[in-house]
């Protein structure tokens, strides 16, 4: 259930609540609800919604929901919840040298290696959709891209098992955007040298090979 409840005829699914073992996206980007809320305008997000039979524009027309944005922002929030160290283990994986330290690691179980990455870049990006219910039944959704471009710096990972259990801090420089339905903008900042989190020892750790 929402923290803002919803008019008996229309509800929006639960947000997305991830477990981490350090620092969220959300987190990253410091960025709230009431933030998000601000820049989602109503009009907008009824005309980049998926609504084939106009059921959610003609229930909007005739009731002007007020919590829309309110909503959307809260469950836009949800999707914000992902580690921000497994964002990068994909990146991590194209690595050659990584994946032979990890090899490595396979090799000797009891062995430990520290590999301190070179500078590189890398884009994450996720499409949310975000369903549209009234009295039950879904209506429409409404589509959004959330995208991160990083330049990371200084950070070393330790492998053990083929898999990185440990994440020493780093230094990177972000872009971070959110945009509805690919083109509409509906938040954007730039994050100069961040400090990554600080020495993570990973709950899961994340396998670069088997």
């Amino acid at each position: 259930m929402s923290n803002n409840p919803l008019p008996p005829a229309a509800q929006l699914p639960p947000a997305a609540a991830v477990m981490v073992d350090g620092r969220t996206l959300r987190e990253l980007l410091s960025v709230t609800q009431a933030e998000l809320a601000a820049h989602l305008d109503s009009d907008a997000l009824v005309a980049a919604a998926r609504d084939h039979e106009n059921k959610f524009a003609s229930w909007m027309a005739s009731t002007h929901w007020p919590q829309l944005s309110g909503q959307v922002a809260n469950h836009l929030l949800g999707f914000l919840e992902e580690n921000v160290v497994s964002i990068f283990a994909g990146a991590w994986s194209k690595y050659a040298e990584l994946r032979k330290a990890a090899r490595e690691t396979l090799d000797d179980t009891a062995s430990t290696v520290n590999v301190a990455l070179a500078d590189h870049d890398f884009t994450w990006s996720i499409k949310p959709e975000i369903d549209v219910l009234l009295n039950g039944a879904k209506v429409a959704s409404i589509p959004f891209t959330i995208e991160l471009a990083c330049a990371v710096s200084a950070l070393e990972l330790s492998l053990r098992n083929g898999a990185v259990n440990r994440v020493s801090s780093g230094k990177c420089s972000c872009k971070a955007k959110i945009r509805c339905a690919d083109s509409l903008p509906i938040w954007e900042r730039p994050l100069a040298g961040i400090d990554l989190p600080g020495e993570i020892h990973l709950t899961h750790p994340l396998a670069i090979v088997h």
